[in-house]
């Protein structure tokens, strides 16, 4: 199984989606997490949908700051994410062969009280 982690910091542009493609191409990921990425998901969902990325957890950035997005081929592997919020997304990662195990993506805040929350919230 292979998961791609990308600090994209921007995932509106053309250039985003070119190297998106070629990571895909290359690294062929069964699950993706973006980070900072800037623009709602609904602005580019299909374009995920087209590579077969066609399900997902998404934390939307507020503006245009921050956003976490996991995205997975649903016939490749199951994610049941149990925690989402503007630093966390938690989920739990199965794919048949495999034993089941936990995906913690996390972009933490700068602000060190809201950071503090990340590690004190259950």
């Amino acid at each position: 199984m292979i998961v791609m982690l990308w600090n994209c910091r921007g995932a509106g542009n053309k250039i985003f989606k070119r190297n998106f493609r070629e990571l895909i191409r290359v690294h062929r990921p069964n699950v993706v997490a973006l980070f900072e990425t800037k623009v709602p998901f609904s602005s580019i969902g299909l374009f995920f949908n087209h590579m077969g990325f066609t399900a997902s957890t998404i934390v939307d950035p507020v503006g245009r700051v921050r956003g976490i997005w996991l995205i997975w081929d649903p016939t490749q592997v199951s994610v049941s994410a149990y925690i989402a919020n503007s630093q966390v997304i938690q989920a739990t990662v199965k794919r048949k062969n495999f034993e089941e195990w936990v995906l913690v993506a996390i972009y933490a805040s700068p602000n060190p009280g809201m950071c503090q929350n990340l590690w004190t919230d259950p």
